[in-house]
C-alpha cells in the first residue's frame, strides 16, 4: 500500500515535470521555427489519399517514429508531452502502473511510410517516452502510400507530399524513370511537369509528329534533367541549400539561367547560372554561424524557462 502511494506521488511529480518541459518545447519551437505539434492522422489520410488500411500485426516500434494521433493530437506535443491538465489523472495512473512494472496492453498504431500515428494508447506512448523508453509494443495497422513519410514531417511538407502524390498519379513519372524526383517547395511539381510538357512540345515540333508522354519524359530526363544536375554537382552548391534537393535546384537554376540570358545574352552558361544562384540565394558561412548562435540562444532560453517554472 505504501509503495502504491509513493508511486502515485512520483507520478504527480512526473506529470508536472512533463508539463513544464512541454511549455519549454513550445517556446523553443517559436524561437527556432520548428513545429512542435502532433500531426492529425485524418489530415494525413485526406491529403495523401489513403484509401484503405490492412489488418494489424504485433511488433516493437521505435517511439521517436510516432509523430501523430488519430484523435488526441491537440493533447500532446511532438515529443508526446502532455499539454493540458485534463490529461492528468489518466496520465498519472499509467505512470504509476509503469513504475510498478505492470504489464500494459500494446498500443494501436497506424503506419504510413516510415512513421506512426496513435489509434489507441496516446497516454501510454507519452508515459513510456517520458520514462526514457525507446521502443513500445504495438498493434500496427499498415496504411499503404506511394509517399514515404519520415520523422520530422510538418504540415508544409504534407502539402508538398500531397502535390507529389497528385503529380505521380497524373504522370507515373516514378514508374517511367525508375526513380522518384523529390521536391520540397509548394508548386514545384507543377513546374516540373511544365518542363516535361515543354520538352515534349519541342520534340513534337522537331519531328512533326506527336510524341508519347513516356518517351518525352525519358528524353527530358536524359537530355535536360541529368545534365543540369551534373552541373549542380560539379559546382558543389547543394550544401548551401540545407533541406533542399537536386530536383529543387534543377528548377531554380534553370529559371535563373533563363533570367540571366534575358538580361546579359546567350553567352551566360549553365555553370555561370548555378554559381550566380548559389551566391545570391544560398546560405553563406555567416548565415550558418548566425543559425548556430540562434540555436545556442534558444537552448539557454530553454534552461532559464525550465528553472523559472520550477
Amino acid at each position: 500500500m505504501e509503495s502504491t502511494r509513493e508511486s502515485d506521488a512520483d507520478a504527480r511529480q512526473h506529470f508536472r515535470e512533463a508539463r513544464k518541459q512541454a511549455f519549454v518545447n513550445s517556446v523553443l519551437g517559436l524561437l527556432s521555427g520548428k513545429p512542435t505539434d502532433l500531426l492529425s492522422f485524418q489530415e494525413v489520410q485526406q491529403r495523401l489519399g489513403l484509401r484503405y488500411c490492412t489488418m494489424g500485426h504485433l511488433e516493437t516500434v521505435p517511439i521517436d517514429k510516432i509523430v501523430g494521433s488519430e484523435g488526441r493530437y491537440h493533447d500532446f506535443d511532438r515529443d508526446f508531452l502532455p499539454l493540458h491538465a485534463t490529461t492528468e489523472k489518466r496520465w498519472e495512473s499509467i505512470d504509476s502502473a509503469f513504475s510498478r512494472m505492470e504489464n500494459l496492453p500494446p498500443v494501436e498504431l497506424y503506419r504510413v511510410g516510415d512513421v506512426f500515428f496513435v489509434r489507441d494508447g496516446n497516454h501510454r506512448v507519452s508515459v513510456a517516452r517520458r520514462n526514457g523508453a525507446k521502443y513500445i509494443d504495438a498493434w500496427v495497422i499498415e496504411c499503404p502510400s506511394r509517399i514515404k513519410l519520415e520523422p520530422g514531417v510538418d504540415v508544409r511538407q504534407l502539402l508538398v507530399e500531397e502535390e507529389h502524390l497528385e503529380f505521380l498519379e497524373r504522370t507515373h513519372l516514378d514508374q517511367i524513370l525508375g526513380t522518384d524526383i523529390r521536391l520540397t517547395a509548394p508548386g514545384a511539381y507543377d513546374a516540373l511537369q511544365r518542363h516535361i510538357d515543354g520538352h515534349r512540345y519541342f520534340l513534337a515540333k522537331e519531328r512533326h509528329a506527336d510524341v508519347p508522354f513516356e518517351e518525352a519524359a525519358r528524353s527530358w530526363y536524359e537530355n535536360v534533367y541529368l545534365p543540369t544536375v551534373e552541373v549542380i554537382r560539379r559546382a558543389g552548391i547543394l550544401e548551401r541549400f540545407p533541406g533542399r534537393t537536386e530536383g529543387d535546384l534543377y528548377i531554380w537554376v534553370l529559371e535563373h539561367h533563363y533570367y540571366l540570358r534575358e538580361k546579359y545574352g546567350e553567352q551566360v552558361t549553365l555553370e555561370d547560372a548555378a554559381q550566380s544562384f548559389a551566391k545570391r540565394y544560398g546560405r553563406s558561412r555567416f548565415s550558418a554561424v548566425y543559425e548556430w548562435l540562434a540555436r545556442q540562444v534558444a537552448s539557454v532560453a530553454g534552461v532559464i524557462l525550465s528553472w523559472v517554472k520550477r
